[in-house]
């Protein structure tokens, strides 16, 4: 019942990750400091190759939505609900994070990913290559995929004081 309460405010993308990470885990407010990645609020995917032709819909502008692991790294989702996020398989506590871009927090269904920087606390905007994108079940490099900060927590601090 009280789960029941605690939820009865959310979206259902958000109900259904306090059901998956736990309460504890999850949290959806855009201004919370979190222990790694926390500068950037917003992060800009750019490709000229095979990921802006054959996953479109992922190279767009994300904005910092929420964090995960009792506050330890965010994740950012765009107006097409995309999300920039940890991988199902990533665990802070073993050191291993593997960045995805895909249509739900914990990254089921990925169309773009970093296999090659997993080892410790990278984030997203700071992982300059080998960035990938799925095509056809296969995953190929877009030497053209980047992912930008492209606004600043300063500057995103700025902003709410007009």
């Amino acid at each position: 019942m009280l789960t029941t309460l605690a939820t009865a405010k959310l979206a259902k993308h958000q109900e259904d990750l306090v059901h998956k990470f736990g309460a504890e885990n999850v949290k959806f407010d855009k201004s919370v400091r979190t222990q790694f990645c926390n500068q950037c609020m917003e992060i800009t995917v750019e490709s000229r190759g095979g990921a802006m032709e054959h996953q479109p819909q992922r190279i767009v502008r994300y904005t910092r939505d929420g964090s995960l692991w009792e506050n330890m790294i965010p994740f950012w989702k765009s107006d097409n609900n995309q999300y920039i996020t940890p991988d199902p398989m990533s665990n802070p506590i073993m050191y291993y994070i593997k960045w995805v871009v895909s249509e739900s927090v914990g990254g089921f269904n990925a169309g773009l990913m970093n296999d090659a920087r997993t080892d410790g606390y990278n984030c997203p905007y700071e992982i300059p290559d080998r960035w990938e994108y799925e095509f056809g079940r296969q995953w190929f490099v877009d030497p053209t995929l980047k992912f930008r900060c492209s606004k600043t927590k300063a500057q995103w601090e700025d902003e709410q004081l007009l």
